[in-house]
């Protein structure tokens, strides 16, 4: 089955997807990861006093600053983040509520363990629906909600995972960033990763991105039985 996983040179590449994925008609499911290291974060932030000389700081530190369309706050992305986004056009009565609960129980489905969810204080991108594992904060999620006429809505839900990788650089980063917007602080230790919080290591990327999808595939027919094939 097509894993529906991709590789991209950097998170404007893997941002790029996701808008396509939320232009399109019918179920789209993506998985990027990027090689190379940089910041996204909620478009909404530009209109933030000192916007552009904080993108320009963060920039000359080696992570550059990229938009998304989404809520939420600032993350980090690079190499061992894995990006799980889910596209599909429901009625009006999906809530986006149900469109957390849609994608935090593909995760839980996909990588079976002790998951918990809220608010870990201290973390980038902070909110309700964070998903934590030993206490500490290893996926953060995100949604935009569009009408489209007829009484239906197009859903983005996306979700990052941390997989691998230097939380602390990633963490210092975003704190940077903060610091130069006047936001509130972020702390390393508040974080993990899949390879270190379970017992035995995570699959590779390109094999959990596998699981994910077939997750996700579930879920996104199970709430769009009339949408169509999904788009691989």
């Amino acid at each position: 089955m097509n894993s529906a996983f991709t590789p991209v040179d950097s998170a404007a590449d893997g941002l790029a997807l996701e808008a396509a994925a939320f232009a399109a008609d019918g179920p789209v499911i993506r998985l990027w990861t990027p090689r190379r290291r940089a910041l996204v974060c909620p478009a909404n932030l530009r209109r933030s006093e000192g916007f552009d000389k904080a993108r320009h700081r963060s920039a000359a530190n080696g992570w550059p600053v990229y938009l998304r369309p989404t809520g939420g706050g600032a993350v980090p992305q690079g190499p061992g983040v894995l990006n799980l986004a889910l596209a599909f056009t429901a009625d009006r009565t999906f809530t986006i509520e149900d469109g957390y609960r849609l994608i935090t129980r593909v995760i839980c489905d996909a990588i079976p363990a002790g998951w918990s969810s809220g608010a870990t204080p201290y973390s980038f991108c902070d909110g309700a629906w964070n998903m934590s594992l030993t206490d500490r904060k290893v996926v953060g999620t995100a949604q935009r909600i569009r009408p489209i006429g007829g009484g239906r809505r197009r859903i983005l839900a996306h979700a990052l995972i941390l997989v691998e990788g230097d939380i602390p650089a990633g963490a210092a980063a975003v704190g940077a960033f903060h610091r130069d917007l006047g936001l509130s602080p972020v702390k390393a230790e508040v974080h993990t990763t899949l390879e270190t919080a379970l017992p035995t290591p995570p699959a590779p990327v390109k094999s959990l991105a596998a699981s994910l999808y077939i997750a996700a595939r579930r879920e996104v027919i199970r709430v769009t039985p009339h949408s169509g094939s999904l788009a691989a």
